[in-house]
């Protein structure tokens, strides 16, 4: 488990990446060991997305679930955040060397792994205030700003790794499909709508 300094260095990196600065590489381990550490990110992220969940099940929820214990609701949205988070980082380690990556494949899935748990924790303050003050139309922008917001800051963190606008873009979009892909099969297996 990497320690707390280490894990502000990790976002501290990935963050200038996500602004376009290469030297935000320099302070992510991408060496065999921080690869594998960089999974640690979904245990640092976990209560962040946790508490996304118990923001859609208290105020998005557009259906009744009370047939359902909230062991098996809580327990659909965890198995699907965690295929949507593993699902695409094999997915991009599959095809990395296909597409001329593959040694960028370290690099590419130590940020985007750190990225996502920075990305789950900038969102936590947004989901408070839907929690405590209920959607309305001025959240309801905010939510789309910051979903777009996202996905740009992910592209560009990729773009900075592989230096190519249209791959970093393309990576982009293949890894959010592999994720919603991976949220529709939890649906289909466990009959919890989390969308």
């Amino acid at each position: 488990m990497p320690t707390k300094d280490e894990v502000l260095r990790y976002f501290s990196g990935v963050a200038l990446m996500m602004l376009g600065r290469k030297e935000g590489l320099a302070r992510l381990d991408i060496s065999p060991d921080g690869f594998w550490q960089s999974f640690y990110a979904i245990a640092i992220a976990a209560p962040a997305i946790a508490f996304s969940w118990i923001e859609y099940e208290s105020m998005e929820r557009s259906g009744p679930v009370s047939h359902l214990g909230s062991f098996q609701v809580y327990g659909a949205h965890a198995l699907a955040d965690a295929l949507a988070w593993l699902v695409p980082v094999l997915f991009l380690m599959m095809i990395a060397k296909r597409i001329g990556y593959g040694r960028k494949v370290s690099p590419l899935v130590v940020a985007t792994n750190w990225a996502g748990a920075l990305i789950a924790w900038a969102l936590a303050p947004y989901l408070a205030l839907v929690v405590l003050f209920g959607m309305n139309a001025g959240l309801a922008i905010v939510g789309t700003i910051l979903s777009w917001a996202t996905l740009i800051l992910t592209a560009r963190l990729i773009q900075t790794v592989v230096g190519d606008w249209a791959a970093a873009i393309g990576i982009t979009v293949l890894m959010l499909a592999a994720g919603l892909v991976s949220y529709g099969a939890v649906i289909d297996l466990t009959g919890v709508p989390l969308i």
